[in-house]
């Protein structure tokens, strides 16, 4: 009888086009199974994934999507959103947690994976296993960005996540100059997307989400780096689960999130569900996917405060690479006694900050590029939903 049940439910499941995790934070040893659709489940009680999906309807749109079965689209994002921008992060007794400003971000950053779509952009793909962050993540001697785990990055208590090596486009990485890692709004000095190819090749990679005991912990990028590179003492909260759906907020040494347990429900669904073409259709045409978010000024007028924020945070990411290229070779020739040698470090470092520099006039036109593109269109309608090709084309905007 059990193995028949076993086999009912994994049907219903697969038809389903479901994404099933472990239920919450507290990973209980459970018996390894091969079956990863299988999971175990919270008997005891809890929030219904139903929840998530009637308190995210008014802000976003619930989309039929294969194979992931419901997934959300967020809306008044404004332009140039992507997700984990929004707030801060805040080293607690669960490593690196994001702290959101959005009104829905208890779930949709602690719960899930993100992916992209080139017609409906960032989409949110439900979960029932809370984390600090899912994310990867990526560091240097000048840089610190992450990248939101896509789709299908299955967590297993006991052994973590089925696989370590995601494909994670170019685009989708944050990154900031690292002396702004502790700000308290980082989608201030998240850089242009044209940066990130050259900030990749200059730092490493990892998924460092493991558990300890019964939580998930993010690691993330090692607290003495950080220290490094902002000049200031990380500071460590506790993590406080607060008692209602509300905005996460740091309170003295305190990050309050909601996190609730979840139990899944195969029964539950939106109330209301679009398919991918209707979505499309009015997110192409609603007003919510304008520029800026619910501000009383021009489009023009934001898009160009938006242009000369992008210019200014690439001179200063440049300069940081190329200033980095050469302590790193005054420090070589420190080490070194002969005047040859020494000479020889010199004609290297020339050469590098060539190199480099052209790197950055390429990066500096294909943003030129991008953002001329863009203003020509705000002087016909307004910039509407971001449309992604694929990761080598530029980005353009969708207008009514």
């Amino acid at each position: 009888m059990k193995k028949l049940f076993g086999a009912a439910l994994l049907i219903m499941l697969v038809g389903a086009g479901c994404l099933v995790y472990y239920p919450n934070d507290r990973v209980r040893p459970t018996p390894q199974r091969e079956d990863p659709y299988d999971y175990d489940r919270d008997d005891s009680g809890g929030t219904d994934i139903g929840y998530f999906y009637d308190y995210l309807q008014p802000y976003g749109l619930w989309v039929s999507y294969a194979p992931y079965g419901y997934v959300w689209i967020p809306g008044d994002v404004g332009y140039k959103w992507r997700p984990y921008t929004r707030g801060r992060w805040a080293w607690t007794d669960h490593g690196w947690t994001w702290v959101s400003l959005e009104r829905w971000g208890w779930i949709a950053f602690h719960y899930g994976r993100w992916g992209w779509d080139g017609r409906l952009g960032w989409y949110w793909v439900p979960d029932i296993v809370w984390g600090p962050a899912w994310v990867a993540w990526r560091w240097g001697d000048a840089h610190i960005g992450w990248a939101p785990l896509p789709p299908g990055s299955y967590f297993h208590h006991g052994r973590g996540f089925d696989h370590r090596n995601w494909d994670i486009p170019g685009r989708h990485w944050n990154f900031i100059p690292g002396r702004y890692f502790l700000d308290r709004s980082l989608d201030r000095y998240v850089l242009p997307n044209e940066r990130n190819v050259t900030i990749i090749n200059f730092t490493q990679y990892d998924v460092n989400i493991n558990v300890r005991g019964d939580r998930v912990f993010n690691d993330g990028v090692d607290i003495e780096r950080v220290g490094r590179l902002t000049n200031r003492v990380v500071d460590k909260y506790s993590l406080k689960e607060g008692s209602r759906q509300d905005l996460e907020r740091v309170d003295g040494r305190d990050v309050v999130v909601y996190k609730p347990n979840v139990v899944a429900n195969e029964a539950a669904r939106p109330k209301k569900v679009l398919g991918q073409d209707k979505a499309a259709e009015q997110l192409d045409s609603e007003r919510s996917g304008r520029i800026y978010r619910q501000k009383p000024v021009d489009d023009e007028v934001e898009l160009r405060r938006i242009h000369e924020q992008e210019r200014d945070l690439m001179e200063e990411s440049q300069e940081l690479e190329v200033n980095e290229v050469r302590r790193k070779v005054e420090d070589e020739k420190v080490r070194v006694q002969a005047p040859a040698e020494k000479q020889k470090l010199d004609e290297q470092v020339k050469s590098r900050v060539a190199e480099l520099r052209k790197k950055h006039e390429d990066e500096k036109a294909e943003m030129t590029k991008r953002q001329k593109t863009e203003e020509e269109k705000t002087k016909k309608t307004p910039v509407r939903k971001k449309v992604e090709k694929s990761d080598k084309v530029d980005k353009v905007e969708k207008t009514v």
